[in-house]
């Protein structure tokens, strides 16, 4: 079978407040709260199977977090880090590590390689 046609192997699991779904090699985490916005009731039972595509899902994700504030707070859920935690490591407040995982500021430079050095993370992926 052509790699173009077979399926994607997807798989998902839960640990403390973060959905990790892991689609072709990558794994994504996602905060529970958001994720019950998107819950579809399969208990009731329909003639057609209800289907709906990652993109449609996930389609407005990006227009409430900035790729690097999901990615910050994608890597503390990952370390298991309240925010407050996550911001003592880094030297920061935790008002500003808010801000920039919800977008409203810009994680910068110096930041980005403190996540690097604590971490091991490339701080590339934290400037936008």
């Amino acid at each position: 079978m052509s790699e173009h046609t077979k399926k994607p192997h997807i798989s998902a699991h839960s640990h403390g407040s973060a959905l990790y779904i892991t689609h072709r090699h990558t794994t994504y985490v996602i905060p529970k709260k958001i994720i019950k916005k998107y819950a579809v009731d399969t208990t009731q039972k329909k003639k057609s199977k209800v289907t709906i595509s990652i993109q449609d899902l996930f389609d407005k994700l990006d227009e409430k977090y900035t790729k690097a504030g999901a990615l910050l707070k994608g890597l503390r859920l990952r370390e298991g880090l309240s925010q407050v935690a996550f911001a003592k490591k880094i030297n920061i407040t935790q008002a500003n590590l808010s801000a920039m995982e919800n977008g409203r500021r810009s994680i910068g430079k110096i930041i980005a390689k403190r996540i690097q050095k604590i971490f091991g993370t490339n701080y590339r992926y934290f400037l936008e």
